[in-house]
């Protein structure tokens, strides 16, 4: 059994990832989902090109999606025009649907490779849906090389990994749906390879400063591992790190100024419940209690159960194995941000809210149980010419 493994080279593994990579790739864009999102995107780019009138928008984003979406994802996107629907409402009603761009503005680098992919000749809904695409297909080989890091001579382990994550359905799920997800996942995936590869602290952070201009309420992650390498250096070294307070008061500072340069409306606006229904066009006030908002989060957290039991598991994992008090601290900051992110989006159901740091707790995991899996019999390594002695 051994000489078969060994004779898997990097090339190999390489060549079997690339092309399946590919294969998969290109089912998730025949499988993409013109979801309700999509106009929004497409409207703050269309906002910010300046092309088109602010009062012309609408019926401009609503005219290019339909000239290419198949009938039936059209009108569910519609709300199968429903009278009462709110995605119906905001598709007939301009004033409506300006209201909603804020929301889809402040996702700037996402918008931005829309405008790339608009401008290289691609309909405006395929690049809607590229970035992801791309994104998703870099992810898989990113995946692999740290796969490859953690675990060393365990080529085939680490190919096997990768292809049953990027098989999972919530994975491709994310590549082919209009949201900047899929980007936010590759960029956490990245931050997380800089952190196993001992990166220097700036790229760290420009990393993650390109992951809140991909999706600001990544904010609090990107905080919280500021406060947590602030409070671990301050521990080892006993001395302040100005540098990563100056790093946390620019990232903050950038966060404010993008959303008060798309004027977006407020955190109660987007409380993800029932928020559709909150608008204000529709109920005039998006406020709500203190006990109306408990009660949501307790409603929501017992189904919330599937990610705690696996989050649990890794995290208890790297408490019982590793002896490394960064390493324990790095798992803690990534299993509290789970439910930092549960508090302002109470929805157990979006799974594509929290994957992205289920897959880093499961890095984390990886990482302390590398030397037992290293140990395990089965060697796959890189050829090399043998040593001849003289």
């Amino acid at each position: 059994m051994n000489d078969v493994l060994k004779k898997w080279t990097s090339q190999k593994c390489f060549f079997i990832l690339f092309v399946t990579s590919l294969l998969i790739s290109y089912q998730n864009f025949q499988q993409r989902e013109y979801g309700w999102d999509m106009p929004g995107y497409i409207g703050s780019y269309l906002l910010a090109e300046n092309s088109v009138a602010k009062e012309q928008i609408r019926e401009k984003v609503y005219s290019v999606i339909k000239s290419e979406a198949p009938a039936f994802q059209y009108d569910k996107m519609v709300g199968f025009h429903q009278e009462g629907s709110w995605n119906d409402y905001i598709s007939k009603n301009s004033e409506a649907f300006n209201l909603q761009i804020p929301y889809y503005s402040i996702k700037v680098f996402y918008v931005f490779l829309i405008f790339c992919f608009h401008h290289l000749g691609f309909s405006l809904p395929t690049a809607v849906f590229l970035p992801n695409i791309v994104s998703f297909f870099i992810f898989s080989f990113l995946l692999y090389y740290i796969f490859k890091e953690i675990i060393k001579d365990k080529l085939l382990l680490a190919l096997i990994l990768t292809l049953i994550i990027i098989l999972l359905p919530p994975f491709r799920y994310l590549a082919s749906i209009p949201s900047p997800d899929m980007l936010a996942v590759l960029l956490l995936s990245w931050f997380a390879y800089a952190v196993v590869k001992k990166y220097r602290f700036y790229v760290q952070f420009m990393i993650l400063m390109l992951a809140i201009f991909t999706r600001p309420d990544l904010i609090i992650f990107a905080l919280t591992y500021l406060v947590a390498f602030f409070l671990f250096d301050f521990y080892r070294k006993r001395k302040i790190n100005w540098f990563s307070v100056g790093y946390l008061i620019v990232m903050l500072g950038t966060y404010l100024l993008i959303l008060n340069i798309n004027h977006y409306p407020g955190w109660k606006d987007v409380f993800y419940d029932t928020f559709i229904h909150r608008r204000k066009m529709i109920t005039g006030n998006a406020d709500f209690t203190f006990q109306e908002y408990w009660q949501i989060v307790v409603k929501n957290l017992v189904n919330f159960k599937k990610i705690t039991c696996i989050a649990a598991v890794f995290l208890l994992t790297v408490f019982y194995i590793s002896k490394d008090v960064w390493i324990k601290s790095l798992a803690a900051f990534i299993f509290l941000n789970i439910y930092l992110k549960f508090a302002f989006f109470p929805a157990p159901g979006e799974y594509r809210f929290f994957i992205g740091f289920l897959l880093l707790l499961f890095m984390v995991a990886l990482y302390v149980t590398k030397d037992k899996i290293r140990n395990f019999p089965f060697q796959l390594k890189q050829k090399y010419p043998r040593k001849i002695n003289r």
